[in-house]
Order: C-alpha cells, then structure tokens, then sequence
C-alpha cells in the first residue's frame, strides 16, 4: 500500500530521509535548499539584478563574468572545470565577454599556447555594480528579519558550504 502523502509529493521531497526525525530534518532543509539554488539561477532573477546595477550583460554570460572575477588570471581549461562546463560552451561565452569589452585574453607566460583570462577594468566595474546590486537584494530580503537569524544566515551557510565543497573537492 502507497502512503498517499508520500505519493503527492514531488519525488525530491518524498525520496529525502526516512521516517525518523533525521529524514523529516531532511525533508524540511532539502526543498528549500534546492529552491535557493534553483531561484539564485534563475534568468528573471539575474535579469532582475543587471537591471538594478545598471548593466547590460546578457544572463547565460553573468556566471561566467563572476567565476572569472573569482579565480583571474585563469585558464580557459581550468575555469571550464571550475565551472563543470565543456570548455566548447565556455569558449564562446568567453569570445562575447572579450567583444564586450568585459574581459581580457592575455598569452599564458607559462604556456605560449595558452592564454589566461582577466575582467578589464569595465568588467571590472560591471562585476562590482552587479554585486553590489545582489547585497542590496538581499539586504532588502532579510531587513525584517529577527537579528539572531540574520546574524546566523552567514555562519550557516558558510559552514554549509564548505562542507559541500569538501565533497566536491575529494
């Protein structure tokens, strides 16, 4: 016999844990997890907060722009397994960032056949007024929140993080 509350719910709520209170733990912090991931790529979002810093950078290019922000100079080759995307795709998405002024291809010193990848100095700026519009976003979230939450939110998922990282990096 199927539990019926089990059955209505999406699978990736339903298959999470067992029937002890670490799986309904589980059931609790998974969904919301995945939403966050899920809403934090979302093109409306990111359209929504290019609009609020004032630059144009076309969606499918922001997380590109931002991963090599975080690692510059940086390797096509290596950014692309940053990123877990094919370098063919990375390529092309790097090719309209150079065309639009937002980043710079330079001969890898270490490798003449190679080159690495720096924002340029608009990039640069474009970066910082699209995080900066994030904060504001997520300033403007979390005001009303309790100060014991909004001082936790940090640690936490910080700590999560981390932990998740550490998978990956094994």
């Amino acid at each position: 016999m199927t539990d019926k509350k089990t059955s209505t719910r999406p699978l990736s709520e339903a298959a999470v844990g067992d029937n002890t209170p670490q799986g309904d733990w589980l059931r609790a912090v998974v969904p919301p997890l995945r939403d966050l991931v899920r809403a934090s790529r979302d093109d409306r979002l990111i359209e929504r907060v290019s609009h609020e810093a004032g630059v144009r950078v076309p969606t499918h290019l922001v997380l590109a722009l931002t991963r090599i922000g975080d690692f510059q100079p940086v390797r096509l080759s290596d950014l692309a397994d940053q990123m877990g995307v094919g370098r063919t795709t990375l390529s092309r998405q790097v090719a309209d960032l150079v065309t639009a002024g937002l980043v710079a291809r330079t001969p890898d010193p270490a490798d003449a056949r190679a080159a690495t990848l720096e924002l340029t100095p608009h990039g640069d700026e474009t970066l910082r007024r699209i995080w900066d519009a994030w904060g504001r976003l997520v300033a403007g979230l979390t005001d009303g929140w309790p100060a014991a939450e909004r001082e936790a939110l940090p640690r936490l998922l910080a700590r999560l993080g981390a932990g998740l990282q550490a998978l990956v990096d094994d």
